[in-house]
């Protein structure tokens, strides 16, 4: 009897043991997708040089005016909702320039496939997603009273002249540059389009649309890194 009741005590403790084990590891689980959701790659954030940007900055001195401006950073349409987001947008004054970090999760391509009825999941090195920026132009911009009539407004969109991929565990990133942005009093807003690349139609609705700029937000100043200037002085030394 002792002995029965000796065993079913270490089983007792072994049971609980493992049920500890298996909370902890869900509880470490969620909390690693929690952090790696909220941290994007350190080589990504920082200022990607091409001429115009290295141009603009020794024009100016070797110091650049970058702000940004915090949006809703998921995808808030019903059909794609949280599909895609971009996690860092750096406007740059002096060279007419956007460097903004696309993203999107890996379900996110599982999702694609069921609203294409795709034949198959498309891998994520594939380039599946076209994003450009619809830039907003106040035609009548000392007048702020139709600023939301679309007689008075112009659009205009960009393609990216630069798009660096990365990937990494759960996400999928896209580096994109934008140049030509004239960052006057006439810019009423900037959204990024996103579209499936295989079904690109301006007539159509966007796949996915997320805000990157509005004129009635306040901006946020950002000072150029130390990693920055580094990655600005080398290409400079290098072309």
């Amino acid at each position: 009897m002792a002995t029965k009741k000796y065993k079913r005590r270490i089983f007792g403790y072994i049971f609980r043991a493992i049920c500890v084990l298996f909370i902890v590891a869900v509880l470490s689980l969620l909390l690693w997708r929690i952090i790696d959701s909220k941290t994007d790659p350190k080589e990504l954030k920082t200022l990607t040089p091409n001429q115009i940007l290295c141009d603009a900055y020794e024009e100016n001195g070797k110091e650049l005016t970058v702000f940004t401006q915090k949006q809703n950073t998921y995808s808030q349409g019903a059909k794609t909702y949280g599909y895609f987001s971009v996690t860092n947008t750096c406007f740059i004054e002096e060279a007419e320039q956007i460097q903004l970090l696309f993203r999107y999760n890996n379900s996110t391509i599982k999702y694609l496939t069921e609203d294409y009825d795709l034949p198959t999941i498309p891998s994520r090195n594939e380039d599946l997603f076209e994003v450009t920026l619809l830039v907003a132009y106040d035609l009548t911009p000392d007048d702020t009273d139709d600023n939301s009539n679309l007689e008075h407004i112009r659009f205009e969109r960009l393609y990216p002249t630069e798009k660096i991929p990365y990937s990494k565990t759960l996400y999928n990133y896209r580096k994109l540059i934008f140049d030509g942005i004239d960052f006057g009093d006439s810019v009423l807003a900037i959204y990024v389009d996103v579209y499936y690349n295989g079904d690109v139609d301006y007539e159509n609705e966007t796949y996915a649309t997320l805000i990157a700029y509005h004129y009635s937000e306040p901006t946020s100043p950002l000072k150029l890194s130390s990693a920055d200037k580094k990655a600005l002085e080398d290409w400079i030394k290098n072309n």
